[in-house]
């Protein structure tokens, strides 16, 4: 496992899931009581202790996803019973869902496969006083610094970002699309929404980032750049998509136009299994909302 300083005191991990073939991505901020964000599923959590222990980061006193799907926040509740003083941050659309998980754990089922519990862990509840929803724009000060809580809505409409003003770095999750070379845009049905994407990534470059902390792969430095571009592709992909629809191209033939504009751009390290679930991703995504949209 690969333990990397991206930012001040700011560790970047990759923690170990075998058998999953996705990449996750966790970081670790180093203060007198730590914080995590983008605790990824319960299966990430032994890669996570070795690394605080790496660190020397005994506890944690906020643990953060930037939203709640599985391969962001499925560890959730295995944290909280292993720092039982820590307070889990979550959009006030997922407290709900994060103490009674029934509903994510069936949408779960639904991505993953009925078994999937074997390879990326369970997801258990997180007691009601562990559990924080802050409001938009909050600010956590945390030994000097001050990290920003910002909702972030689109690839979930519980998605949040957190600022960092020390060091100018989002942790975008998925709000800011993909940490491909050119980023590829992020979406997962069944609750995309196009509009309040592209607002996201507006409100973003508003805040004059200088680095992004990606989910699903490392840091970029150029981010108002990054922000630009995934902005475009988000809206060229949508046009393509939306198009095909309205020429009753079928679901495989639009699915297969996806592949072969975005393959180029895939990372070398992106094993099937990922170039699957954000695929999948991509067409249900877009598809679900301009059909819901009356557009196609």
């Amino acid at each position: 496992m690969r333990i990397l300083e991206v930012a001040d005191e700011t560790f970047w991990l990759e923690p170990h899931v075998p058998g999953s073939g996705l990449i996750f991505s966790t970081y670790l901020i180093r203060a007198e009581e730590g914080v995590l964000i983008e605790p990824g599923p319960a299966a990430a959590i032994p890669s996570i202790m070795e690394a605080m222990q790496y660190l020397g980061i005994r506890s944690l006193s906020h643990v953060i996803p930037t939203h709640i799907h599985m391969d962001h926040g499925g560890g959730l509740g295995t944290l909280a019973e292993l720092f039982p003083r820590g307070t889990m941050i979550v959009h006030p659309k997922a407290f709900r869902h994060v103490i009674n998980p029934s509903r994510l754990v069936q949408s779960t089922r639904a991505t993953y496969g009925n078994g999937f519990e074997a390879v990326y862990g369970p997801i258990l509840p997180v007691p009601e006083t562990q559990v924080r929803a802050p409001a938009d724009g909050e600010i956590f000060p945390l030994d000097g610094r001050q990290l920003q809580v910002i909702y972030a809505p689109g690839h979930a409409p519980h998605h949040i970002a957190v600022f960092d003003h020390r060091t100018g770095g989002i942790f975008c999750g998925e709000a800011l699309g993909m940490p491909t070379d050119v980023p590829l845009p992020a979406a997962a049905a069944p609750s995309f929404d196009l509009d309040d994407t592209l607002r996201t990534m507006e409100r973003a470059l508003a805040l004059g980032p200088r680095v992004l902390f990606y989910s699903h792969g490392n840091t970029y430095s150029n981010a108002r750049e990054r922000i630009a571009q995934v902005t475009q592709n988000t809206i060229s992909f949508g046009n393509l998509i939306l198009e095909s629809m309205k020429e009753g191209h079928p679901t495989e033939t639009i699915g297969h136009m996806i592949r072969q504009r975005s393959s180029a751009h895939f990372p070398p390290n992106w094993e099937d299994e990922m170039v699957r679930v954000w695929l999948t991703g991509i067409l249900n995504g877009y598809t679900l909302y301009f059909t819901n949209k009356g557009l196609a």
